[in-house]
């Protein structure tokens, strides 16, 4: 019995392994705020394990790095985010060579640094945002989706959006809640 067990797990490794296809990334995004008007904007840099499910369905976790700055008349703010997204995916053949593939999922999003600097009158002061004292939280939770268009399964470009689902700020009489657009491409291997 465990030899026949043991058979069949290493058999659904080796068929996942064969359709599965690595992707590595970078991009653009945004970060937008409800309790503000201070967009953040930045790149990230990305890798994905896409692992067909059924014949055009798979699912993509990845993880990405992304830094985010903000730069006003006297304030500065710079995030860097890790995040791991498990999004699933459809392509669609459109022509020879070229996939239309809408995908959506959850992103599990944990701040790593977030600081901010206030100008004025020549003295500048650089906070934690994520201090003892603050009520601003680094963990996320995402909910997006978007399309990308794959070009002889070896390049993807995509755009996507996504909302944040948690207040990040534990104050009771503030909410903040987080979403972005994103543009990328990437390389398939």
């Amino acid at each position: 019995m465990k030899k026949i067990i043991l058979t069949l797990a290493l058999a659904a490794v080796a068929a996942i392994g064969a359709n599965a296809q690595i992707g590595v990334g970078v991009g653009y995004g945004t970060k937008n705020f409800n309790d503000n008007d201070n967009s953040l904007g930045g790149l990230y840099v990305g890798a994905s394990y896409n692992i067909e499910l059924v014949s055009g369905l798979a699912v993509a976790p990845g993880v990405d790095f992304a830094m985010y700055s903000y730069k006003g008349d006297n304030v500065t703010t710079k995030e860097n985010y890790l995040a791991v997204p498990v999004l699933f995916n459809y392509a669609i053949e459109v022509a020879d060579g070229f996939k239309l593939v809408p995908f959506a999922g959850p992103t599990l999003s944990y701040g790593i640094s977030s600081k901010t600097t206030v100008s004025a009158g020549g003295v500048s002061v650089e906070g934690d945002n994520y201090g003892d004292n603050s009520s601003y939280k680094p963990l996320d939770i995402l909910i997006g989706g978007g399309v990308a268009l794959d070009v002889m399964d070896m390049v993807r470009v995509s755009v996507g959006y996504n909302a944040g689902l948690l207040d990040r700020n534990s104050s009771d009489n503030v909410t903040t809640k987080a979403s972005g657009l994103h543009f990328g491409v990437a390389y398939l291997f």
